[in-house]
């Protein structure tokens, strides 16, 4: 196999790798698997949240998103991050994808909220890995109330210890 050939077949493997991460960021939310989620990311990621709530964007240890995320999502009864057709452009071991997305929470009876947009990632090559260093949210849209996002904190320590006990007492079976 020739080198353009060679090069051609790594920047497919690349891409695809990215695709991969994509798809399973938002699997891995909705499915509250943190520790794995963890491996997406690179030791610091920078999340921009100002064009939905304000703020500034903040840069954090992997592990301390993660403990937000999981203080948080697991509150809610459901939710589901669907993630359209991303636009990935890559040069060398830094690549960029923006996505549009719809993510959905549903709380109780009638608790709904929405948000739409386009997620913009960056990513970086670390060892091998194509591995997020920073996602900032660009909202589009919002539907429902967002009353639910303060009453999903109060919940999510007990549903993920729930969820802990379940995964532990599957695997002993």
């Amino acid at each position: 196999m020739g080198h353009a050939a060679t090069s051609h077949s790594n920047r497919d493997k690349d891409i695809a790798s990215i695709h991969s991460n994509l798809n399973s960021f938002s699997a891995l939310a909705d499915n509250n698997a943190y520790e794995y989620l963890t491996l997406l990311f690179a030791p610091h990621v920078t999340t921009d949240y100002t064009s939905l709530f304000g703020g500034e964007a903040v840069t954090q240890k992997r592990e301390v998103l993660m403990q937000n995320w999981a203080a948080f999502l697991p509150g809610f009864d459901k939710t589901f991050h669907y993630l359209g057709n991303p636009s990935i452009n890559r040069k060398e071991d830094i690549a960029f994808a923006n996505v549009p997305f719809t993510a959905s929470h549903w709380l109780g009876h009638d608790g709904f909220w929405q948000v739409s947009g386009i997620y913009h990632f960056t990513f970086r090559k670390i060892e091998g890995q194509w591995l997020i260093t920073s996602v900032t949210l660009e909202k589009r849209e919002e539907v429902g109330s967002r009353d639910i996002l303060a009453i999903a904190p109060e919940n999510a320590k007990d549903r993920l210890a729930d969820l802990q006990q379940l995964k532990n007492d599957t695997l002993v079976h």
